[in-house]
């Protein structure tokens, strides 16, 4: 589990969770626990949301992925509204060789990930960090 998984499975009390999980469904979800993840995402993954934002959220792989454009954002210096998970390689100016290795350091250290240097060039799209 990474630290994302991790850090939402602290906030939903509970000793694990899956990206493909519906955050809602455990047992015990509340508005505090809402609240807990939304200062989560904004202090611990620098991923502020608005709470109408939220509510469009489902799962532990949709928080991730407004974290992990967040990250991407601030990487390559553009705003979170250039970003999405389909983001490609390239579709972004900033976006190249060098700002590529610095988004998969700065993903490995964030979310402790690892991506196997064999693997990182085939990371074509930001959903493909998410793992």
């Amino acid at each position: 589990m990474n630290l994302f998984s991790q850090a939402v499975a602290e906030v939903l009390e509970v000793d694990s969770v899956a990206l493909d999980d519906d955050f809602r469904a455990f047992g015990g979800w509340c508005s505090l626990q809402g609240f807990g993840l939304l200062v989560m995402m904004e202090n611990d993954f620098h991923a502020p949301l608005t709470v109408e934002r939220f509510l469009e959220l489902r799962t532990v792989r949709d928080l991730y992925r407004e974290a992990f454009a967040a990250l991407a954002a601030g990487v390559f210096g553009v705003g979170r509204q250039a970003i999405s998970g389909e983001t490609a390689y390239g579709s972004v100016p900033e976006w190249d060789s060098v700002n590529h290795l610095r988004l998969v350091m700065e993903a490995e250290k964030r979310f402790g990930v690892s991506y196997p240097l064999e693997t990182v060039p085939a990371l074509k799209r930001l959903d493909d960090f998410l793992v």
